[in-house]
C-alpha cells in the first residue's frame, strides 16, 4: 500500500504546508523594504548613486533661459512706416511747384486779365496736387491702430491764360534759391523754370507741356522711394543711387542733353526732398522678441529607465535634483510588513483547502489533489505579481493583461466549476497582496470566474479554442469599466485591449500548464478526454486493425453513452471515452468475441463453457494492461473494469446448466468491479443494451415498443442483480437514461423504404449510420 493510501491526512497537511511557503516566498520575493531616507543639495556630492525607474524628461531651466535670451538678441527690430513724412515731402514739392508759377510772372503792372483762348501767347497753368490727410480706422478695443495712406492724387486745372509777362529766367531763380536755400539753383531750380518759361511757347503752338510732366514725376518718385520706407540710416544710401542712376522721363521735343537735365533736375529735387518715414516700433519690437523667447522650446534633459541620475560623490546639479523629485527616488515608501504578506497568504491557502474538502471530501482527501491545488495556488501567487513587472510609468493599464483567467480554466477542466469558482477567492488575495489595487483585485476575482462558464461543457478542442476566444472578449470590457470607474474613462479603452490580450495568453497558457499537470498526476480532464476520442488515438486505432467489429460497437456505445450521459447531466465526454475503450482487450483474442466473426465458425462451439468463460473473462485483464501501455488513465479505464461489473454470463451459464443443472452460476460471473459514479453505469447499461438492440434487430423488425421494453429488460435486470447498487445513479436518472437510449436506437434502427430490383436487400434490413449491424458477443 502506499503511502498516499496510509497516510493521507498527513500527506494533505505536508503538502499545504509546503504550499504556504511557496505561496508566501511568490508574495514578498522581490519586495523592497523600508530605508533611511536621502538628502540631496545642489553643488554637494551625492551620497549614493540612484538610476530612473522610468523614462522622464527634465527642464534645463538655466539653459532654456540662455536660449531665449539668445532669441530675444536675434529678433530683428520692428519698424513702422510713418505716413505724415510722406505728404510733408509732398507738401515741400508742390510748395516748390507753387512758387515756380508764382514768381515767374512780372506782377509790377495792372493786375491780369482774363481773356478768351486766341492766337496770343498763353500759359496754361499747371495741375494741382491735392493731398489728402491720412485716413486713420479706430479699431475695437484691444486691436491694434491700422493707418491707411491715400497717395496724393493730381488734379488738371482748366487751361487758362494770362497776360503777365514773363520775368528774366536769373530772376526767378534767384527768387527761387532764396526760398529754398536746401536745392541747387543751376541743377535743381532752374530745369523747372526753364520748361515752366518754354511751355508757355509750347501752348501757343499746341505742344505738349512739359513742366506738369516733370512735377508728376517728381511727385511719382517720392511715392515710389517712401513706399518701401526709407530708414535714418538708409537715407543718404538712398539719395545717392537716386541722383546717380536719375528719373526715366518721356519728355517729348528735348535734345538728349536737355532731357538728360530735366531727368538729373528731377531726381536731385526728390532726393533732396526725401526724409526717414520708417523708424523703430518699440512695442512690437517687443512684442516680437516676447514671442520669439515664448517659441523657444524648453531645454529637456532626458533620463531612460535603468540610466544613472546621480552618480555617488559627483556634485548634484539642479536638473539631477529636480529628476530625482520628479521620480521620487528620494521618497521613503511605507512597504507591507512580510510578516502581514505572509499571514494572509497562508490564511489563503488554508480557506481554499478548508472549503475544497468540504464541497467535496472523497476527492480532496487524496493528497494529489491538495498536490494539484498547492501548485495551482503557487502559480497564482506568481501570476498576480506580472503587473508589477510589466507597469511603468503612467501606463497603468497595462497590468490588466493580469492572467488570472488560467486559473478559471485550469480550475473547470481539471476538477469543476464550483471549485474554479472557489479559486477566485485565493487568485483576488494574492492579486490584492501583490498590487494593492482594489480594481485589479476586483479584476482578478472576474477573471478567474469568467471562462468558467464556457468551458465547462466542452466537447471538442475547437469548443475549447472558441471558449478561449470568448471569454477574452468578455474580459475587454471587464476590464474596461474596473478601469473607468477606479481610473478614469480615458484608461477604459487601453485596460479593454490589455484585457483582451491577457486573456487570450492567459487561455493559452493554461492549455500548456494542463498539459504538465495531467501527464504529471495522470489527471483526466476534458482535454485528456477529447484526445482520447480522436479517432486516430493509437488504441482506437489497435481496435480497428484487429477488432473492427468490436470498434464498430464500442463507437455505437459511446454514442448510446454520450447521449444518455447528457441528459441527466453527467460527464458526456468521460461516457464516451469509456465507451470507446471498454473492450480494449478483445484485440489480443478477437476471434473468440463473435461481432468478430463475420463469415467463420464461432470457436467457443468447440470448448468447454468453463473454458469459454474464463477466455471472455480474460478481455478485461487485458484490456487494463493495454490501457497501462497506452497511458490511458485510471478514469476512463474504470470502463474497462466496470462495464460487465460482477455480472453472469448468461450465454455460457445456460449451457453449462444443459451439461451439469448443479452447476455454480459464480463460475460464470465476471470479475469486475461494480460501477460507482454514473458514467460507468451508464456505459454498462448502453453496453448491454447495444448487444440486446442488434439480437433484437436479427430476430424482427425493431419498434419503438419493441426497444422500449428490450432497454427496461435490460436495466431491470441490471437492478436485479445489483449492478447498479454502488453507483451514484437515481431512479429519476434511471428513467432520462432509459429514454435518451431508446431515443438514439429509434434513430439507428429507423425504417426505410424497399427499394425495387434488389432482392433480399430492404431498406428495413439496413441500419442507416455506422456502423454496420454486428452479432454482439456472448458476455
Amino acid at each position: 500500500m502506499s503511502l498516499a493510501r496510509r497516510y493521507p491526512i498527513a500527506l494533505n497537511a505536508l503538502v499545504i504546508a509546503v504550499t504556504i511557503v511557496f505561496v508566501s516566498l511568490a508574495l514578498v520575493a522581490g519586495r523592497a523594504q523600508t530605508e533611511d531616507p536621502i538628502e540631496l543639495s545642489i553643488g554637494q556630492p551625492a551620497p549614493q548613486t540612484l538610476t530612473a525607474t522610468r523614462f522622464i524628461e527634465i527642464e534645463d531651466q538655466a539653459a532654456t533661459t540662455r536660449a531665449r535670451e539668445l532669441a530675444r538678441t536675434n529678433t530683428p527690430v520692428v519698424f513702422e512706416i510713418d505716413a505724415t513724412a510722406a505728404f510733408e515731402v509732398n507738401a515741400n514739392l508742390n510748395a516748390l511747384f507753387l512758387a515756380i508759377e508764382d514768381v515767374a510772372f512780372d506782377r509790377t503792372g495792372a493786375p491780369p486779365v482774363e481773356e478768351p483762348i486766341d492766337e496770343i501767347a498763353t500759359t496754361t497753368l499747371p495741375p494741382e496736387t491735392t493731398t489728402l490727410p491720412p485716413e486713420t480706422t479706430l479699431p475695437p478695443e484691444g486691436e491694434e491702430t491700422t493707418t491707411t495712406t491715400t497717395p496724393p492724387t493730381t488734379t488738371e486745372p482748366p487751361p487758362t491764360t494770362t497776360t503777365l509777362p514773363l520775368r528774366p529766367v536769373e530772376d526767378i531763380v534767384a527768387d527761387l534759391s532764396s526760398s529754398f536755400p536746401l536745392l541747387n539753383p543751376e541743377v535743381d531750380i532752374a530745369p523747372f523754370v526753364d520748361q515752366f518759361i518754354l511751355d508757355r511757347d509750347r501752348a501757343e503752338n499746341g505742344q505738349i507741356q512739359l513742366f506738369p510732366l516733370m512735377r508728376q514725376a517728381a511727385i511719382d518718385q517720392v511715392i515710389a522711394q517712401m513706399e518701401g520706407g526709407i530708414r535714418q540710416g538708409e537715407l543718404q544710401e538712398v539719395q545717392t543711387d537716386l541722383i546717380t542712376r536719375g528719373v526715366f522721363l518721356g519728355l517729348p521735343g528735348l535734345t538728349i542733353e536737355e532731357s538728360l537735365r530735366a531727368r538729373q533736375a528731377v531726381a536731385s529735387v526728390v532726393a533732396r526732398s526725401l526724409q526717414p518715414n520708417e523708424f523703430e516700433d518699440v512695442l512690437a519690437t517687443q512684442d516680437a522678441r516676447d514671442q520669439a523667447a515664448a517659441a523657444v522650446e524648453p531645454a529637456m534633459v532626458s533620463f531612460f529607465e535603468a540610466e544613472i541620475v546621480v552618480l555617488e560623490g559627483q556634485p548634484v546639479t539642479a536638473v539631477q535634483l529636480a529628476a530625482v523629485e520628479r521620480l521620487e527616488l528620494l521618497k521613503v515608501e511605507e512597504t507591507t510588513p512580510r510578516t502581514a504578506i505572509i499571514a494572509l497568504g497562508g490564511l489563503a491557502v488554508l480557506l481554499a483547502a478548508f472549503f475544497l474538502w468540504r464541497v467535496a471530501p472523497d476527492r480532496w482527501s487524496e493528497p494529489h489533489h491538495f498536490a494539484i491545488l498547492g501548485i495551482l495556488l503557487v502559480l497564482a501567487a506568481m501570476a498576480t505579481r506580472v503587473p508589477e513587472l510589466m507597469v511603468t510609468g503612467e501606463n497603468q493599464a497595462i497590468a490588466y493583461v493580469l492572467p488570472a483567467v488560467m486559473f478559471g480554466y485550469m480550475g473547470a477542466i481539471l476538477y469543476d466549476p464550483r471549485t474554479a469558482l472557489l479559486l477566485s477567492m485565493p487568485v483576488a488575495t494574492f492579486a490584492a497582496i501583490s498590487t494593492g489595487d482594489p480594481a485589479l483585485t476586483i479584476y482578478a476575482a472576474g477573471a478567474t470566474i469568467v471562462p468558467v462558464a464556457f468551458v465547462s461543457a466542452v466537447s471538442s478542442r475547437r469548443q475549447l479554442r472558441v471558449a478561449v476566444g470568448l471569454a477574452a472578449v468578455v474580459l475587454a470590457p471587464l476590464a474596461g469599466a474596473i478601469s473607468w470607474l477606479f481610473a478614469g474613462a480615458d484608461t477604459a479603452l487601453p485596460a479593454a485591449i490589455f484585457g483582451f490580450v491577457g486573456g487570450i495568453v492567459g487561455g493559452l497558457v493554461a492549455q500548456g500548464v494542463l498539459s504538465f499537470l495531467e501527464n504529471t498526476f495522470r489527471m483526466t480532464t476534458t482535454l485528456t478526454l477529447l484526445d482520447l476520442t480522436d479517432r486516430n488515438h493509437p488504441g482506437l486505432r489497435l481496435l480497428e486493425e484487429h477488432a473492427p467489429g468490436t470498434f464498430n460497437h464500442s463507437i455505437l456505445v459511446g454514442t448510446l453513452a454520450g447521449k444518455a450521459a447528457r441528459a441527466i447531466g453527467a460527464d458526456p465526454l468521460l461516457a464516451q471515452a469509456a465507451a470507446y475503450y471498454h473492450d480494449l482487450g478483445k484485440t489480443q483474442n478477437p476471434q473468440f468475441f463473435i461481432e468478430n466473426q463475420f463469415g467463420v465458425s464461432n470457436p467457443h462451439d468447440e470448448i468447454d463453457p468453463v473454458q469459454s468463460a474464463a477466455i471472455i473473462r480474460t478481455h478485461v485483464l487485458d484490456g487494463l494492461r493495454l490501457a497501462r501501455q497506452l497511458r490511458i488513465p485510471d478514469t476512463v479505464a474504470d470502463g474497462i473494469r466496470m462495464h460487465h461489473g460482477t455480472g453472469l454470463m448468461r450465454y455460457f451459464y445456460h449451457r453449462a446448466l444443459e451439461i451439469d443443472p448443479s452447476v455454480d452460476p459464480d463460475d460464470y460471473r465476471h470479475h469486475g468491479e461494480k460501477p460507482k459514479r454514473k458514467e460507468m453505469a451508464i456505459l454498462m447499461i448502453s453496453d448491454a443494451v447495444e448487444g440486446a438492440a442488434r439480437s433484437l434487430a436479427q430476430q424482427e423488425d425493431p419498434t419503438t415498443s419493441s426497444l422500449s421494453k428490450m432497454v427496461d429488460s435490460v436495466v431491470g435486470e441490471k437492478l436485479e442483480d445489483g449492478q447498479l447498487d454502488e453507483s451514484e445513479l437515481t431512479f429519476g436518472d434511471l428513467t432520462k437514461v432509459k429514454q435518451a437510449l431508446v431515443d438514439a436506437l429509434i434513430g439507428y434502427y429507423h425504417t426505410r423504404i424497399a427499394y425495387p430490383g434488389f432482392p433480399g436487400a430492404t431498406a428495413e434490413s439496413l441500419p442507416t449510420s455506422e456502423p454496420p449491424r454486428l452479432p454482439r458477443d456472448a458476455g
